[in-house]
């Protein structure tokens, strides 16, 4: 009897472990889908939000780059030194009151989301015919991490799109190629706890600005990125008790644009700087323009044409899907198209510059339809005192969207 006992105690201890292990759930893993990146509502200086956007085939200054960043070897006509620097800053912060109603995802639903903001940040340095630069465009939202949605309870999603790149200017300053490592990265954030994402991919953006011609024809190619989580020790891929996604992902983005001038002096249009005139010279580089005033006309009326392909992506979920209590919106899943068209005009020549355009949105959500836009500005000489001062203004208005920015700047 004693051992019949034993004999059952020891088979029990022996099935234990085995039933022990059944009873432990297995590690959680993330969700296959991936967060979806995409540049969202029109951002930039108030020059290129109020000509539609049509900026990859006209590439000057600071706030052309993040369009085309062969803008980083473009030298301003009136450049006179070996080099140059530049800083554009953007900022569209919506306070709660103006958001209600608002749809920046294009989704068909006023977006609910306690906070939005979006920033455009842009650094340039130019020395001779080669140029420098980087640009971070970042959009901050903040979800409700449960039904109640109570104050500070918030899943905080933050995915960003940056390039590094340099640019050198060929010939006569003609023909511009840029070179970059784009970025797209996202980090979600619960109670002081980060998960973080990121891919990199390589960019090419071209100008050709002819001498002597009143045209531009810019190409701006980014890749598509995909970013896997970068996972922490001891991290679990559970945020506000969801399963997280196993990565982001940036569509491809083929952009080709064209820009005219017209009026007196157009043929100004890609005149020489200064200062490139002056290395050419000194080059011994032949038939070089003759030098003419930097301050002579080139042209009253602009026009800008643009239009961007933006790539399908396969398995991609909407970035509200970081918070959904639901099953979750694929997005992506076909190509979208884009026109831009705007125009500037010198309404009061050295004064008054007035601007206009149009662009289509397309949706990444499926059922859809794309949504029209309508822009405009203007931009007003303020005084020289060391530079030339001016203030612009832009806005920016389409279904269930509406966009006013202000700026202060140099006149060019």
């Amino acid at each position: 009897m004693r051992t019949l006992a034993l004999l059952s105690l020891t088979a029990v201890l022996a099935v234990a472990p085995g039933a022990w292990a059944q009873e432990e759930p297995p590690p959680p893993e993330p969700r296959p889908e991936r967060l979806y990146i995409n540049s969202g509502v029109l951002l930039g200086s108030t020059r290129m939000v109020g000509i539609g956007g049509a900026y990859t085939g006209i590439a000057e200054g600071t706030a052309g780059f993040p369009s085309n960043l062969a803008a980083l070897a473009h030298r301003s006509p009136q450049l006179d030194r070996d080099w140059d620097v530049g800083i554009t800053f953007s900022l569209l912060d919506l306070p709660l009151r103006s958001r209600r109603g608002q749809d920046l995802d294009n989704d068909g639903l006023p977006d609910e989301a306690p906070d939005s903001s979006q920033l455009l940040f842009g650094l340039l340095l130019q020395y001779k015919e080669f140029g420098l630069g980087t640009f971070i465009r970042s959009r901050s939202v903040s979800y409700c991490a449960t039904d109640a949605c109570a104050e500070g309870d918030y899943i905080q999603v933050s995915v960003s799109q940056s390039a590094l790149a340099g640019a050198v200017a060929f010939g006569q300053d003609e023909f511009i190629v840029s070179l970059g490592i784009y970025t797209a990265s996202a980090k979600l954030g619960y109670k002081g706890d980060d998960w973080d994402y990121g891919g990199t991919g390589i960019s090419l953006d071209l100008l050709f600005r002819p001498q002597g011609r009143p045209y531009r024809v810019g190409i701006a190619v980014r890749p598509q990125v995909v970013g896997g989580w970068d996972r922490k020790e001891d991290q679990q891929p559970v945020l506000a008790d969801r399963p997280i996604y196993s990565g982001v992902v940036s569509p491809a983005l083929l952009s080709l644009g064209v820009s005219y001038r017209f009026g007196e002096g157009a043929e100004r249009y890609n005149r020489l700087s200064p200062a490139a005139r002056r290395q050419l010279i000194a080059s011994g580089a032949p038939n070089v323009p003759l030098e003419e005033s930097p301050d002579a006309p080139a042209g009253t009326f602009l026009v800008s044409g643009q239009v961007d392909l933006i790539s399908s992506v396969e398995n991609a979920v909407a970035l509200r899907s970081a918070a959904a209590f639901t099953e979750p919106e694929g997005v992506g899943r076909t190509v979208l198209f884009q026109p831009h068209l705007g125009a500037e005009h010198d309404t009061w020549p050295g004064r008054l510059r007035t601007r206009l355009g149009v662009f289509i949105e397309p949706s990444s959500f499926e059922g859809q339809v794309p949504r029209p836009h309508v822009t405009g500005g203007f931009e007003l000489f303020l005084f020289r005192y060391w530079e030339d001062w001016a203030v612009s203004a832009s806005f920016d208005v389409a279904r269930r969207y509406a966009n006013v920015g202000l700026s202060v700047g140099f006149w060019r």
